[in-house]
């Protein structure tokens, strides 16, 4: 009888072929019922400050579960944005949809929904059809993908402590295919290089 692979072995096989550096941290909370607390960090070094970050939490809210490349950044401690496919059941809403933030370009903004508390900013990070592009790309593999600013910020690493992240991420799933994590990789290292 062949023995089940799990997500973290999957990851430990993609991290020694790729050679990355891996980091597994796992305990379980309650044996009882089978609550398993799992954080996997793996680094590649060829992209300078990045981190690749899969987390299964006990907590239950919306991010509990969650998988994708970090990039930690400095001077945007009060930025926030999210950028997800836009579903049919978001142009159901008549009013949210008139008042959505949208970039201007009419390709772009009819397939993502992006939330900010910065206008200016946003535009500014998302004014390149290029990198519209991509993230339209990236958005369309799944339905769980995300790109983010301070959405989450990793704490349970010293290394990741007090640090605000700009994230392209999966929700309720982790990656566990590496040509995913490359375009998360080049995706999130684009938009970044447009903050400098």
């Amino acid at each position: 009888m062949e023995k089940d692979i799990s997500s973290v072995d999957i990851l430990k096989a993609i991290a020694k072929k790729a050679d990355w550096e891996i980091n597994i941290k796992e305990e379980t909370r309650n044996s009882r019922h089978g609550i398993t607390v799992r954080k996997v960090i793996i680094r590649n070094y060829q992209i300078k400050n990045s981190y690749f970050i899969s987390v299964q939490s006990a907590n239950f809210d919306k991010y509990s579960l969650y998988s994708g490349i970090f990039f930690p950044v400095s001077g945007y401690d009060n930025y926030k944005l999210l950028i997800r496919k836009r579903h049919s059941l978001d142009k159901l809403s008549f009013r949210k949809n008139r008042l959505r933030f949208k970039i201007g370009n009419s390709s772009f903004d009819s397939k993502v929904l992006i939330e900010t508390n910065n206008d200016i900013e946003t535009h500014k990070l998302l004014s390149s059809s290029k990198i519209q592009l991509e993230i339209i790309e990236f958005l369309n593999t799944d339905d769980c993908l995300y790109v983010g600013f301070n959405e989450i910020n990793p704490t349970f690493n010293t290394e990741l402590k007090g640090k605000k992240f700009l994230s392209v991420f999966m929700a309720s799933n982790w990656i566990l295919d590496k040509e995913l994590i490359d375009k998360a990789h080049n995706l999130g290292y684009r938009i970044r290089n447009k903050l400098n």
